[in-house]
This record gives structure tokens, C-alpha cells and sequence, in this order.
């Protein structure tokens, strides 16, 4: 096993390593913020649609961002769209629709429509710099120095696998992970039975393993599946998450090292 140091002290032993992705290894608020943005227009523009008042329009408007998590041009990192499943988010947006007098189906059924017509808008969006969600900075260093001294990563994120497929060709980090778990896995995060199959996996125990993220919710996944060392990442947002379930915290990947006892 090898020992795991943050800022130089030993937090304890470990044969694995858990990633978040979004806000962990991945810059993604910049991605996150304009595709907010544009759900939040789609969904303007279809009640625009509909003969919805100005009124109800501009309450639309304020009640997604507000559920997304969009203030001042910055994205919360605590909020729906940076945490949950594009599944989760789907049924928030729908719930809200709801409010405006359309029933559930119907409200479901918009939701969805709009998150298809955005993907599409983005996946013929030229503009793929601006969109790219590169590495946080010690990310790949951090990943290579763990794989050249035998330590297991796994990857596990509400991203689709097609994400995280897009993410590792585009950074390079082909051979790096030795295990993923997206949002099609079942049961997806923050299920803690996700942690313990995701191990069951690797063929090593919970107790085994360190788990990092900027999310609360995966913060308490982990300690209820028993994973003891359990750290809280804030350096990827530019307004840095309300962390209340770490064991330990970090700002840089850096903080993050390993020694091998022989």
C-alpha cells in the first residue's frame, strides 16, 4: 500500500484512489456556464412560444438560473448543473415548468426537448477551444505519479461515458484510469453502493481506498460506504464550494503526494 501525504503529512495508506471529474481534474466551469446559459434561453425562447406573459418569462428565467446555480456570470459550484446527472437536472428543469401550470408529462417532455436541441446546438458549435474542459493545473502530474507507483484510479462522475471518453482522448490520459463509473452505471453517485461496487471491481475493500472531490454529496457517499480518508478539493471554481463532509481539505493537486515504503 502506499502512503498518502497532504501537504508532506501522512493521512494514511491506500491501494486506490477515487476522482470526481467536473471541478476535480477537470476545468469545467467555463463549459458548465454556457451550457446553463443556453438552456436557460431554449427554454425561454420555447415558452416565448407558447403566449407566456413577460411576467412569467422573466420568473422562468430567474427560477433556472437560480436551480443551475447561475449568478453574476459565475456558476455555483454547489448547485444542480455542476453536481447532478444530466438526468437529475432534466427533472429539476421539468419541475420548475411545472410551476407555470403545465402538467408533469407534458413539463417532462419539454424539459427533455430542450436538452437535445442544446446538445446538438453545442455538438455544431465550431468553437471547441472555448468549450474544452483541459486538466486543473498538478492534475496529470498528480495521475502519473500515482500509476508509476502502482496505485489503482478510478474515475467516477455523473459525466456520460461518451463524457468521459471525450475527456480522456482530449487531455491525454489514455492507460491512466484504471477504472470508470459514470452516470450509466448502476447505482450511479452519490449512492454509496456505487463506491462499494465500483471496489468490488477493483477487488479491494472501501477501507482501502481515498475518495476526492469539490462535491459535498460525493464527500458523503464516501463516508457512508466507509471509505476512510475522504478529501474535499476547492481549487476548481472560481467561487469555491461550501465543503461541510471532508475529512481533509485541498486547494492544490499538488498539496496531494504518495510515498512508497519499502
Amino acid at each position: 500500500m502506499a502512503e498518502l501525504l497532504i501537504k508532506n503529512s501522512s493521512v494514511g495508506f491506500v491501494k486506490a484512489i477515487i476522482f470526481d471529474k467536473d471541478g476535480t481534474l477537470s476545468n469545467s466551469e467555463q463549459h458548465l456556464l454556457e451550457l446553463a446559459k443556453t438552456r436557460v434561453d431554449f427554454a425561454v425562447n420555447k415558452f416565448k412560444k407558447l403566449k407566456i406573459n413577460n411576467f412569467k418569462i422573466f420568473l422562468l428565467r430567474k427560477l433556472l438560473n437560480y436551480i443551475y446555480g447561475l449568478k453574476n456570470q459565475a456558476l455555483s459550484a454547489n448547485a444542480c448543473l455542476a453536481i447532478a446527472s444530466k438526468e437529475q437536472n432534466i427533472i429539476s428543469t421539468a419541475t420548475i415548468f411545472t410551476l407555470f401550470g403545465i402538467d408533469w408529462s407534458k413539463s417532462l417532455s419539454i424539459s427533455q426537448s430542450i436538452f437535445d436541441e442544446v446538445d446538438i446546438f453545442h455538438s455544431n458549435n465550431l468553437d471547441n477551444i472555448q468549450r474544452k474542459r483541459t486538466l486543473i493545473s498538478g492534475a496529470f502530474d498528480l495521475l502519473v505519479t500515482l500509476k508509476n507507483n502502482g496505485v489503482s484510479i478510478a474515475l467516477m462522475t455523473n459525466d456520460t461515458q461518451a463524457g468521459i471518453e471525450e475527456f480522456i482522448y482530449s487531455n491525454k490520459l489514455e492507460g491512466l484510469f484504471d477504472y470508470l463509473w459514470s452516470a450509466e452505471n448502476k447505482p450511479s453517485k452519490p449512492n454509496p453502493q456505487a463506491v462499494i461496487e465500483l471496489c468490488k471491481r477493483m477487488k479491494i475493500n472501501p477501507s482501502e481506498c481515498a475518495l476526492i472531490s469539490d462535491a459535498d454529496t460525493d464527500l458523503k457517499m464516501a463516508k457512508k460506504a466507509d471509505v476512510p480518508i475522504i478529501i474535499g478539493f476547492t481549487g476548481g471554481w472560481k467561487n469555491p464550494p461550501s465543503l461541510t463532509e471532508k475529512q481533509f481539505i485541498i486547494e492544490k493537486l499538488n498539496e496531494l503526494n504518495i510515498q512508497i515504503n519499502t
